[in-house]
């Protein structure tokens, strides 16, 4: 199968996938993206305040809806057309503000009987056969042993991430050199690379606690050509892109969102780092350099008391 059938193929037919069902599914598709041998992986907004730092953080995002042209095979559409205008020192100087906004927060109550509530809004550009926005809902014990001490490979429970991010050393370097052997690397990243996956990876945690996540985004800052630039998700959402520029991820590259307003993880999109113009290929393996092949938002993320309840 090639990487192209693997993105499109990626959760079809999967109508409510819990944490350990769409492990694998994830790793492939940061192995198709970055075209390696192996790739790891772990796993809410209102409008732009344009205030501090994020105000001096630029893009244009047109957001487009999948159509079809009548008659015809539909042609590629790509989820949005993102243009970039990033001012430099702007990436650390948003992180470092997250940084000591998260650092202010209350410490969260936690449970070990608890579950995490996640629902998402996903479009896939590359699935011709499910066009648009599609919805799903997950829900992942917080304390899950099957989940933790390396039993599930790359993937940790909620309460393994809690009790790392807690351990964190608040010396960036050291906190870097953690990650990365939280989140081991496979050879063919550079170290920033690897810093930049293992961090992401990190940031996306929840329920987290704040001092760790605020040194989480602090070690961000740190990574040299780090950027961050204004988005549109999927939702329609106002959001901050961190992302590493450059083509030695692959054919996509990965973005993480952060919500400007409350500084948590909100999404992550995959953008085309070249053109892909082969004639011979489907409509969804057709794109541009820059379009957003995949945007997944997080809609709603709680701490509830049991599976199948919602907040």
């Amino acid at each position: 199968m090639d990487e192209m059938t693997l993105l499109r193929d990626l959760r079809a037919g999967i109508p409510q996938p819990d944490r350990g069902r769409l492990a694998a599914g994830r790793r492939n598709l940061l192995k198709a993206a970055r075209g390696q041998d192996e790739a790891r992986r772990a796993r809410t907004g209102r409008r732009l305040a344009a205030v501090g730092s994020a105000a001096a953080i630029g893009a244009v995002a047109v957001v487009s809806g999948q159509i079809g042209t009548k008659g015809k095979e539909p042609g590629f559409v790509p989820v949005a057309r993102p243009a970039y205008i990033t001012q430099p020192g702007s990436a650390a100087q948003f992180l470092e503000q997250a940084a000591d906004a998260i650092a202010r927060r209350p410490v969260p109550a936690l449970r070990q009987d608890r579950w995490v509530y996640v629902k998402e809004a996903e479009a896939n550009a590359t699935d011709q056969e499910h066009r648009g926005l599609r919805e799903r809902e997950s829900w992942t014990r917080y304390a899950d042993p099957a989940l933790e001490q390396g039993r599930a490979g790359d993937d940790h429970s909620p309460r393994e991430q809690y009790r790392f991010l807690a351990g964190l050393p608040h010396d960036v370097n050291a906190a870097k050199a953690k990650a990365r052997a939280f989140c081991p690397g496979d050879g063919q990243e550079s170290r920033t690379q690897h810093e930049f996956r293992a961090l992401k990876v990190l940031a996306r945690s929840y329920p987290a606690p704040p001092e760790g996540l605020a040194t989480v985004y602090r070690a961000l800052a740190t990574l040299p050509g780090i950027k961050a630039a204004r988005a549109t998700d999927v939702l329609g959402r106002d959001a901050i892109a961190i992302f590493l520029p450059g083509n030695g991820q692959g054919d996509l590259r990965e973005e993480f969102l952060i919500d400007p307003r409350t500084y948590v993880y909100t999404g992550s999109r995959w953008i085309a780092q070249s053109d892909r113009k082969d004639p011979q290929a489907n409509a969804g393996d057709r794109w541009r350099k820059g379009d957003v092949i995949i945007d997944d938002s997080v809609k709603d993320i709680a701490l509830v008391a049991r599976r199948n309840e919602r907040p």
